[in-house]
């Protein structure tokens, strides 16, 4: 098995200003005092615009919510005294999302808004039509790509953080999932499918799903061929050719659609 990447560690640092439906901390606390830079202080005083008194929602990673309680100081600083509630069930769906390495700014795209749609995982392998550059990218050598999840989840209102891992090669990854025991594999892709995705995947299934999409150029034919002898089911999104972020949110949406958390 080639060099495999663990991505699994939580990071921290400076967001850049993204919507907050929810502000995402790293440990449970009773206090939290924020500078008056910190990209969270900004964003309660100059989008929610919250006065002394009002609540804001917080959450810990893969934890459970709470409201924060707003006092301002003069200089700009802000403090929040925090009720938490009830430990919540863990609302990722069962679909985990394998993604040929594509240019940077699409993978951001991708770990933004797969996330915000609930993957349970997230996997970028270097396929065989990859630029193997792109895992060269700030993306990858900073902590940026935990900095798009965390934004993600915290657009969708959530706590819990899908894992985030990278492979050097699409037959390394299949023979990673096979030992997890499962078979429930599904590819995207125009030009080898007959069927289109339906919602009903998902449905009364109590295994995750595994969804495989190629990267910006496609898949090579020997990459088709690996699939099919994992036993992939191929399916498309109908005849339109999308972006590699779009078809995902796509595909999403119809897996998703039929499911309550």
């Amino acid at each position: 098995m080639g060099e495999y990447w663990s991505l699994f560690t939580t990071l921290s640092g400076s967001l850049a200003f993204h919507q907050l439906n929810l502000i995402l901390l790293t440990e449970k606390l009773s206090w939290l005092s924020l500078r008056a830079d910190d990209r969270r202080a900004v964003h309660i005083r100059e989008v929610l615009k919250a006065k002394n008194g009002d609540e804001v929602d917080l959450g810990v990673r893969n934890g459970p919510r709470g409201k924060g309680k707003v006092k301002l100081h003069a200089e700009g600083g802000i403090e929040l005294q925090v009720n938490w509630l009830p430990q919540h069930h863990n609302d990722l769906y069962p679909i985990s999302l394998i993604v040929g390495v594509s240019r940077p700014q699409t993978c951001r795209k991708i770990l933004d808004q797969a996330t915000s749609m609930g993957v349970k995982e997230i996997f970028f392998f270097l396929a065989d039509k990859s630029e193997s550059s792109y895992i060269q990218s700030s993306l990858w050598q900073t902590d940026e790509w935990m900095r798009k999840i965390e934004a993600g989840v915290e657009q969708a209102f959530g706590t819990f953080v899908p894992k985030c891992s990278h492979f050097d090669s699409l037959e390394e990854i299949l023979d990673q999932l096979v030992l997890r025991k499962t078979t429930r594999f599904i590819v995207l892709d125009n030009y080898e499918s007959k069927h289109a995705l339906k919602a009903d995947w998902l449905l009364g299934e109590n295994s995750d799903l595994f969804m495989f999409v190629g990267p910006e150029r496609g898949w090579s034919n020997e990459e088709r061929s690996k699939l099919k002898s994992y036993k992939c089911k191929f399916y498309h999104l109908g005849s339109r050719v999308l972006r590699v972020e779009t078809a995902i949110v796509a595909a999403l949406g119809v897996l998703t659609s039929s499911l309550q958390n």
